[in-house]
């Protein structure tokens, strides 16, 4: 192997070894830790165990706890406590505490293989039986403690002993080994971790499986369906196989765990085959693997099929046989993959790396079962080996479809390559269209909302001086004698009227973007201006003082201009108390033209907006004038300085062009 090739697999190589450490603290150090529980019998405290068989399970309490001495047999802690078909067997467990307190713990069978576990204990005054059942095959509303184990709660006297008895039956056979916990809360505890690696187990699992369906889902390539299909069915058999049920709080005795365990092993086997034919490509690569993969499935369909009939079978052995058979099938794929690694197939590493790891963990187990010796730690070693097992599995099948999608890039990005001057060109064209047609719209939105407001301004306006010259009108048509003024006062409503309609013509000269710009003295648009408002001021007791020197002369359009003085000055006569200041000085570049007042000064939000501060551009507050102003401003090129306080008045500024003298000065 290259070096870089040795380095490419450092990092896989280094999340394998966390995973089994991790896995193995969690199934060998925390399920494993058992701290508190004795096994009986225990010749430290001098606790005994004794059985008596109870052939067809004919016997009573009564009939039990009355048999001779010599009817009992000591049992010496080796192997398991038996019983066959039909069978029952009885269990006297002598507890001694030696301790000077009382010991409050649990009684408990360390397996979960029996259907039907029930407990005895003599009451105190000696009257009658305190009696308990639990057992695999019962709810755990109907047992007294939760869990999978048949678990009773004892409290053996300090310096003192308990004598209890237990009775086990199964659908097939009784294997019983009684452990004591002295303390409930180790027990508990032992409990509780046990409930918490499996967790972490079943929900690791549960994981790779939603993961691989939805890719399956996605992609929808057979060999990750299959794949899916043996993690699920892996996962069924290790829970219904290490008592699951029992955790749900469901009662699943024999013989239906037994059809479920064993239809969930072989299904495991038929989805890894077809999985392995498919992923390593066995047809291609290895053909005569192909047949022998062939032949094992059509065997673990007939151990299916078998399975199902496990309610009319005498006994186990069709598990037993199961079991060995599955095994069979890995160690073959064990050989095919290597095989097929040297024929090409790189994935089919990952096929040697998982079962290894599974052989590891799984052979303790697998001969556990042979031998009808189901102990805690071998089913521990084969959730370990099964759990790396599948985790590289789904490596190899995410690595597959790495390896397709690294293709597929491939394959798009020389695709991109010769279509890349294409696509810039007409994503090019896109933009400009794009641009413009963003820019029409928002100068179509801006015209729409223009018009709506100018609609608003307009009403505005109009209303104020036709409502006061309708008044007007009403009362001297009554009283002809008592208004001698009404002449005046419609003239000067008709020429307000007037300057509206000139300015709504203005306004409209200005959306059409029509100026004419020629050299004008200052005093040629302010004059005509203060003349023509004068008796306004006059009228309201206003004094109007321009300050404006003949020599001052502008480039701008006079129209544009004079209206904008007017509006200004129309503006501030309507708000002053008492003067209003016109005027005009020569600054750097251009004239500065002043109109001042001394009212209550503008609201800062319209200020703002006049000076551009903000934006937006609803000046309904000033009416047309004002919003005439801003349009006047933007033609001409000017800003419209705002200065403005409360109670203090509003000064406008704006600045236009010096005109240029006649020798070009």
């Amino acid at each position: 192997m290259k070096p870089a090739s040795i380095l490419s697999w450092l990092p896989l190589a280094g999340v394998l070894g966390l995973a089994a450490l991790a896995v193995g603290g969690l199934m060998f150090g925390l399920a494993g830790n058992h701290a508190g529980m004795r096994r009986l019998p225990d010749a430290a405290t001098g606790s005994t165990v004794e059985t008596l068989p109870d052939a067809g399970r004919r016997l009573s309490i009564d009939e039990a706890a009355a048999a001779p001495a010599s009817a009992w047999s000591a049992w010496p802690g080796r192997g398991y406590i038996h019983a066959g078909r039909g069978d029952a067997v009885w269990v006297r467990v002598t507890l001694r505490n030696p301790g000077p307190r009382p010991a409050r713990g649990v009684l408990a069978d360390s397996e979960y293989f029996s259907d039907r576990v029930e407990f005895w204990e003599q009451e105190e005054a000696g009257g009658g039986w305190r009696h308990e059942v639990s057992g695999e095959g019962l709810a755990s509303r109907e047992k007294p403690r939760w869990g999978r184990m048949a678990a009773f709660a004892v409290e053996v006297p300090a310096r003192g002993e308990r004598t209890v008895y237990l009775r086990a039956e199964d659908f097939f056979a009784v294997w019983l080994r009684a452990v004591w916990w002295p303390e409930e809360g180790a027990f508990t505890a032992a409990l509780v971790r046990d409930v918490l690696v499996e967790g972490i187990y079943y929900g690791g699992l549960a994981a790779l499986l939603f993961y691989n369906a939805v890719l399956w889902l996605r992609l929808r390539f057979p060999d990750t369906g299959c794949y899916a299909g043996y993690l699920g069915s892996v996962a069924t058999f290790n829970f219904v196989a290490n008592g699951g049920s029992g955790l749900l709080g469901v009662g699943a005795g024999s013989p239906w765990t037994e059809v479920i365990a064993t239809v969930a092993l072989a299904a495991s086997g038929l989805f890894l085959l077809q999985f392995a034919r498919m992923f390593l490509e066995l047809k291609r690569r290895v053909p005569v693997a192909e047949t022998i993969t062939r032949w094992l499935q059509g065997a673990l369909a007939v151990l299916l099929l078998g399975g199902l009939a496990f309610p009319w079978m005498q006994g186990t052995g069709w598990l037993h046989w199961t079991v060995p058979a599955v095994v069979a099938v890995h160690a073959c794929l064990l050989v095919i993959a290597v095989a097929a690694w040297r024929a090409g197939a790189g994935q089919a590493r990952y096929f040697v790396l998982a079962f290894g790891f599974l052989f590891a963990g799984a052979l303790p187990a697998a001969v556990s079962w042979l031998e009808a010796d189901t102990q805690k730690r071998a089913v521990m070693g084969l959730l370990a080996g099964s759990a790396l097992e599948m985790l590289l599995l789904s490596l190899a099948v995410a690595d597959r479809f790495a390896r397709i999608q690294r293709e597929r890039t491939e394959a798009q990005e020389q695709l991109v390559e010769e279509t890349e001057q294409r696509r810039a060109i007409q994503e090019a064209y896109a933009d400009e269209l794009e641009v413009e047609v963003r820019e029409r719209t928002r100068e179509l939105r801006e015209a729409g909302q223009d018009k709506d407001r100018m609609i608003a301004v307009i009403g505005h306006d109009l209303r104020g001086p036709l409502t006061a010259l309708t008044q007007s009108a009403e009362q001297a048509a009554v009283a002809p004698s008592v208004y001698p003024d009404f002449a005046y006062e419609a003239a000067q409503a008709g020429r307000r009227v007037l300057l509206l309609i000139e300015d709504l013509v203005l306004w409209a000269r200005l959306r059409a973007g029509t100026i004419h710009p020629g050299r004008y003295p200052a005093e040629a648009f302010v004059g005509p201006v203060v003349a023509l408002l004068r008796p306004v001021a006059v009228q309201r007791g206003i004094a109007v003082a321009v300050a404006v020197p003949a020599d001052l002369c502008v480039t701008t359009d006079l129209v544009l201009a004079q209206t904008l003085v007017r509006n200004l000055v129309s503006n501030a006569l309507r708000f002053a108390r008492a003067r209003v200041e016109v005027g005009a000085a020569s600054v750097a570049g251009g004239v500065r033209l002043t109109v001042a007042d001394d009212g209550p000064g503008l609201p800062p939000a319209v200020a703002a907006r006049l000076s551009g501060d903000t934006p937006g551009s609803g000046l309904a507050e000033g009416g047309l004038g004002l919003r005439l102003c801003v349009e006047i401003g933007r033609a001409l090129g000017i800003r419209l300085e705002v200065k403005t306080a409360a109670g203090e008045g509003t000064r406008f500024d704006f600045t236009l062009p010096a005109a240029k003298t006649e020798d070009g000065a």
